[in-house]
C-alpha cells in the first residue's frame, strides 16, 4: 500500500532534543524515514515493516534508525487550520485530528437513535443508478444537517449505508427532546419531500437508552485517529428498530420508564416470533414493545 508522506515531530525524552522527519510507508513494504529540518535531508533510512504497523512499531524503527531511546512521535500539521466549529464537529464523527489522546468511556445511560429506510432493497432492485445516488447522497446530507440543527448536543453521529446513529452519552430531558426532534422533522421531510415519489420506501428507527463504550485508536503513523462505540444499548437500537414499520419509533424499556417519553404498548402476540429472533436481548427487552407516540 502507499501512504501519503506524514511530517513527524520527534522528541528524545532523555535529552529533550527535537527535530523533524518524514514517515512514509513505501510501496515494496519499507518505511521510509528522512530528515524534514531542511532543504535536503541529512539522513533517508529504509527499513523493512510488516504491513499495517502500529504506532509503537513506528516509534521502535524510528528510534532504531536514529539511534534515539523511546523516541516520542507527533504529527506537525503545516498548512491546514480548522475553525472551533469544525473541530467540535470532528469530536462527533469516527475520524478525528491525532492528538495522542485516547478515550476509553463507559457511559451507563446513553441515548441511541438508530433510523433505517424501509425497503430499501427494493428500491434498489426498481429503479436505475442515477436515481439510487440522487436519493441516497440527498437523504445523509439532508440527514446530516438535520442532526447538526436539532441534535446539537450529541456526542456522535454515524452514517450506516441507508441509516444512520446518533448518540447521547446521557438520557435526559434535552437528550430525548432532540433525538425526538431529529425524528419527527426527518419524517415529515422524507413524507413530504424527498420519499414523495417513492410511495413504497419510508423512515424508521428505534431509540434507546442503555450501557455504550467509546473508544477511539489510531492507525499507521497517520494523523489521524478513529472513534466508535460498542455495547448492549448500541445491539439493542439496531435490533429493535427492525421491528418499526413506516414511520414507527421503537423505544426501549429503559425509556418507557424513565417518564421522558410519551409511548404506547404494542400488542405482544403481534412480535412473539420476531422478538424470539432478535438475538442478544436481555429477557426484559423480549416481554413488550413499546412505540413512541407522536403527538
Amino acid at each position: 500500500m502507499s501512504v501519503k508522506s506524514n511530517m513527524m515531530m520527534v522528541e528524545e525524552p532523555q535529552s529533550g532534543r527535537r527535530f523533524t522527519i518524514i514517515v512514509e510507508l513505501e510501496n515494496d513494504g519499507r518505511l521510509l524515514i528522512a530528515d524534514a529540518s531542511g532543504d535536503i535531508p541529512s539522513f533517508v533510512h529504509r527499513l523493512p515493516v510488516g504491513v499495517f504497523p502500529s504506532d509503537s512499531v513506528i516509534e521502535a524503527l524510528v528510534g532504531e534508525a536514529l539511534g534515539l531511546e523511546h523516541p516520542i512521535l507527533k504529527p506537525v500539521n503545516r498548512g491546514v487550520e480548522l475553525d472551533p466549529s469544525a473541530l467540535l464537529g470532528l469530536k462527533k464523527m469516527p475520524v478525528d485530528i491525532f492528538n495522542n489522546d485516547y478515550l476509553d468511556q463507559v457511559e451507563p445511560q446513553a441515548l441511541v437513535l438508530c433510523v433505517d429506510i424501509r425497503n430499501f432493497s427494493q428500491f434498489l432492485r426498481d429503479h436505475k443508478e442515477s436515481a439510487v445516488f440522487s436519493l441516497i447522497k440527498d437523504f445523509t446530507s439532508n440527514f446530516l444537517s438535520c442532526v447538526n440543527q436539532f441534535g446539537y448536543g450529541c456526542s456522535y453521529y454515524k452514517l450506516l449505508g441507508d441509516g444512520a446513529i446518533v448518540i447521547w452519552d446521557t438520557t435526559d430531558s434535552v437528550s430525548v427532546s432532540e433525538a425526538l426532534l431529529v425524528f419527527d422533522t426527518y419524517i415529515d421531510f422524507v413524507e413530504e419531500e424527498l420519499f414523495k415519489p417513492y410511495p413504497e420506501i419510508g423512515l424508521a428507527g428505534a431509540l434507546v437508552s442503555d450501557l455504550i463504550y467509546k473508544y477511539e485508536i489510531s492507525a499507521e503513523a497517520s494523523q489521524l485517529k478513529y472513534r466508535d462505540y460498542v455495547g448492549y444499548g448500541i445491539n439493542l437500537a439496531c435490533r429493535l428498530q427492525a421491528l418499526a414499520k413506516k414511520n414507527q419509533l421503537v423505544i426501549n424499556q429503559n425509556l418507557a420508564n424513565s417518564g421522558l417519553i410519551p409511548f404506547y404498548v404494542a400488542d405482544v402476540t403481534g412480535f412473539a416470533q420476531e422478538l424470539h429472533h432478535l438475538k442478544g436481548l436481555k429477557p426484559e427487552d423480549q416481554r413488550q414493545v413499546f412505540f413512541y407516540q407522536s403527538s
